[in-house]
């Protein structure tokens, strides 16, 4: 961790597996996300605001990054394409939104999100989209 003050501070997940990220404020989507990774042996990490997002990406590297496009800021094109420079190539960003929001589906897709699904068919599919992430 950076000795710098104005860092925010990173969790460091336990254990030597490397973790995915989420990208959430919404704790509905946080428990069901992290519980399910977790049933499966994985571990899924949480950032809700921008700079932890950029520490946590910059610091351990996360297998998959899961993006909630209900989070606002956290989300936008500008922020996105940043974690994804930061995370490097072959890092998944899989997102999920709203069906009636297809301007955020649009703009998660631009940024190199995929794949980019419905809230609905980001639950119906998340096991597999986990067990997928970290094969």
């Amino acid at each position: 961790m950076s000795s710098d003050p104005t860092m925010p501070s990173v969790p460091t997940p336990e254990g030597s597996e490397p973790a995915g990220l989420l990208l959430s404020r919404d704790l509905i989507f946080t428990s069901k996300i992290t519980g399910t990774a977790r049933e499966l042996g994985h571990r899924v990490m949480v950032a809700g605001n921008t700079a932890l997002a950029q520490a946590m990406i910059e610091q351990w590297k996360p297998r998959v990054v899961f993006v909630d496009l209900s989070a606002g800021e956290l989300v936008s094109i500008p922020a996105l394409l940043a974690y994804r420079t930061l995370a490097g190539e072959g890092t998944p960003f899989i997102a999920f939104g709203s069906h009636v929001d297809t301007a955020a589906l649009a703009d998660a897709r631009s940024a190199g999100c995929d794949p980019v699904l419905a809230r609905s068919q980001f639950t119906a599919q998340l096991p597999d989209l986990i067990r997928r992430a970290f094969a």
